[in-house]
């Protein structure tokens, strides 16, 4: 699984043109079978960032949406930050949930 991770720190009067951009691909990558999770989301505080998440089965999979015209929008809602977005890939080989938590409190409480 990659997880993709923007953050975009919107240009003053762009944010709404952004959140529009990047809604515009989420609603497209839904029907995108190995796009696991695309999300946008903002940030509460004195920076206003949005936040961009995508989940992918593959590396393959990413690869290819990068090089689409789709991510070209995404690309395109990075130019309207007033200062570098922050752009970060997570390749995660192996993924937990709630068994983590439970694994992590089970050995806390043998150690009480």
């Amino acid at each position: 699984m990659i997880l993709s991770q923007i953050k975009i720190y919107p240009a003053e009067g762009y944010a709404a043109g952004i959140i529009d951009v990047l809604q515009s691909v989420q609603v497209i990558l839904a029907s995108v079978s190995d796009c696991l999770q695309a999300s946008v989301s903002i940030e509460s505080g004195e920076s206003g960032a949005i936040l961009y998440l995508e989940k992918w089965r593959s590396r393959e999979s990413l690869d290819e949406h990068l090089r689409s015209s789709v991510y070209m929008r995404v690309l395109e809602a990075l130019e309207l930050s007033c200062r570098n977005p922050e752009v970060t890939f997570f390749d995660g080989l192996e993924v937990g949930g709630w068994e983590i938590i439970e694994m992590a409190r089970s050995l806390s409480a043998k150690d009480d």
